[in-house]
């Protein structure tokens, strides 16, 4: 049994994912302990795991910051991941850094496994005073980003007919502003040294790098360090103890399974993909069901066609393997579920890494990409036809899907960490 703390920014998408590890971890019969947002202390104790929250301003509502006025005027693109990463990384460094130096003066014989957008390991590592952990493990649940091209390998890549390198340049201005306020407070705390691109810093700060990807699924990468390893993705959530509902015996293979998700974040409001999607999809002989992500059922704006089941909750490993394909905003957690259980997906998104979850797909034709946020109904309907009668996408996810079986994402992060 080893010591491990996991530690994580309080954002759904990089916590639930560092969460269902944590589980595993102790599972295995590790001693875990989870540094992360207070929301989160009841799911930790309830699954046994000691839990310490985040103080100071690192416990944020990442819902209120990106409900701010400032963030709303901005676009979809530089800009924007500029204003996220600022303030929903960066700008919680030195509390972070404090939790984390706490848990480690208590007990300094702990391995660190960290989400790699959980930036308070780095003065520590960096040379600030304080303890540092066995051994520093980072998990990146989004796309490679490094590389001295972002390219289609980062957040914004250049649309059809566009220049990449000016996309490219636009970029890495946007985020320069970025390190230089992360330099800032990494110097102010006692660090000493040269900042890197803040996108290579995540990637390569720790001594060892898992990211929950694997060969096929991300672009070619030659130059790939050492330290950065493509592990594949975390099992589904365990559904033990879930009741299927009263239609769930409708999925039984006759007509094709449409899932339909908008993730946990970005689904307050469903008029963006799950509408389009229920209405562009009623007058096909398909079997629709969406998740919503925790939302109310009520919270639907359009009726819900004959053809179609709403539910606030299904757990995706019971749901996946009995779908044909899934519709998603692209968040990196359902899209490589989607693909380790062999569907195809359809991306809808624009924020965070989902332009980058959609370049993959594209590329290596895994499925479809709607290329907005809010596609219509009838270009959801067009999507779907599109990819059930493509024979190469359906040959393309079965092969991938292989690939995936063949990474212990878990037992992987844990030999990196504990050699």
């Amino acid at each position: 049994m080893s010591k491990i703390i996991v530690a994580t920014p309080p954002i759904p998408g990089e916590t639930l994912p560092m969460l269902r590890l944590a589980r595993l971890l102790a599972a295995r019969g590790h001693q875990v302990t989870v540094l992360a947002g207070s929301g989160y202390r009841d799911a930790v104790e309830r699954a046994g795991m000691r839990f310490v929250a985040l103080g100071g301003t690192a416990d944020y509502d990442v819902a209120e910051i990106m409900a701010e006025r400032e963030r709303r005027a901005l676009p979809a693109g530089p800009a924007s991941i500029a204003f996220d990463w600022t303030h929903l990384f960066v700008e919680s460094v030195p509390d972070q850094h404090r939790s984390l130096q706490g848990l480690l003066a208590d007990d300094p014989e702990q391995y660190l496994i960290a989400n790699v957008l959980f930036l308070g390991a780095f003065p520590a590592a960096m040379g600030a005073p304080g303890p540092r952990p066995l051994r520093w493990v980072g998990v990146s649940v989004m796309p490679l980003v490094h590389g001295p091209n972002p390219g289609p390998m980062g957040m914004v890549p250049a649309g059809p007919g566009e220049d990449q390198a000016a996309a490219d340049a636009v970029f890495a201005a946007a985020l320069g502003a970025v390190r230089d306020r992360f330099g800032e407070l990494l110097h102010g705390l006692g660090a000493v040294g040269e900042v890197a691109p803040l996108l290579d810093a995540a990637i390569l700060g720790p001594e060892a790098t898992a990211v929950l990807t694997v060969p096929g699924f991300e672009f070619d990468r030659p130059d790939l360090p050492s330290s950065v390893h493509l592990v594949g993705a975390l099992p589904a959530v365990d559904s033990e103890g879930w009741t299927p509902p009263a239609w769930w015996p409708e999925l039984d293979g006759r007509r094709p399974v449409v899932a339909v998700t908008q993730g946990t974040l970005m689904n307050s409001d469903l008029s963006q993909l799950v509408e389009p999607a229920l209405t562009g999809l009623a007058a096909l002989d398909v079997t629709v069901v969406v998740a919503l992500g925790g939302r109310d059922p009520a919270a639907l704006s359009v009726p819900v066609p004959a053809n179609a089941h709403v539910s606030r909750y299904l757990p995706f490993d019971r749901l996946l393997p009995l779908a044909d394909v899934f519709i998603t905003n692209g968040g990196a957690g359902g899209v490589h579920q989607a693909l380790a259980a062999g569907v195809p997906v359809i991306v809808a998104g624009t924020t965070e890494d989902k332009p980058a979850n959609a370049a993959r797909i594209a590329h290596h034709r895994l499925g479809a990409t709607l290329g907005t946020a809010t596609p219509s109904a009838s270009a959801v309907a067009s999507a779907v036809t599109t990819v059930l009668a493509d024979d190469d996408i359906r040959d393309n996810v079965s092969r991938l899907a292989k690939v995936y079986a063949d990474h212990d994402a878990v037992g992987l992060i844990e030999r990196l960490t504990l050699g």
